[in-house]
């Protein structure tokens, strides 16, 4: 649980830095506008008539105020010895003391940026509210990077294939 404090404050700190635009050099996919700042070592891509937010402090971005399908990249170091399925097994259990009920639905070897990763799927509680979770993991220069995609059940269907192409497109460099 200290980790999750430590990252949320270095999240809150660096929450100026974090804008959505183009850049210049950077070529956006049709459909597609890049979330990134100037600190960061990757590029997210996300719907056009998607919302930048950067009130997490995580670069990312929301579908609308009627549907709160979001997405958004966090990235921290880790120990160089560290693994992806390391990393997940501390994850998954902090992440079930946040929430009422966790059911993982899928996991499945995947690439995020050309770069080796686990994708995760599941479901959880908090109250009432249920959601639906996509979390595409990998470690690259010792840092581990987590692409979230969260939805409402009901809403996943209708953004399976922006996910598709969120993943597609991200990159890092």
């Amino acid at each position: 649980m200290k980790k999750i404090a430590l990252l949320l404050a270095v999240l809150i700190l660096a929450l100026p830095l974090v804008a959505c635009g183009e850049q210049s050099d950077v070529k956006v996919p049709n459909g597609m506008q890049l979330c990134t700042n100037d600190v960061i070592n990757y590029n997210l891509f996300v719907p056009s008539e998607w919302t930048p937010s950067i009130s997490t402090g995580a670069v990312g971005a929301y579908c609308s105020a009627e549907d709160p399908t979001n997405v958004s990249v966090m990235a921290w170091n880790v120990d160089s010895s560290m693994t992806i399925d390391a990393w997940w097994e501390g994850y998954v259990s902090d992440f079930e003391l946040v929430f009422d009920e966790m059911t993982v639905v899928s996991e499945e070897t995947t690439t995020l940026g050309d770069v080796a990763a686990k994708k995760y799927t599941y479901t959880a509680k908090l109250g009432e509210h249920e959601y639906y979770y996509v979390q595409c993991a990998c470690i690259h220069w010792s840092m581990v990077y987590v692409l979230t995609f969260t939805s409402t059940p009901e809403n996943y269907e209708t953004h399976e294939e922006d996910l598709a192409d969120i993943l597609e497109y991200f990159e890092f460099h």
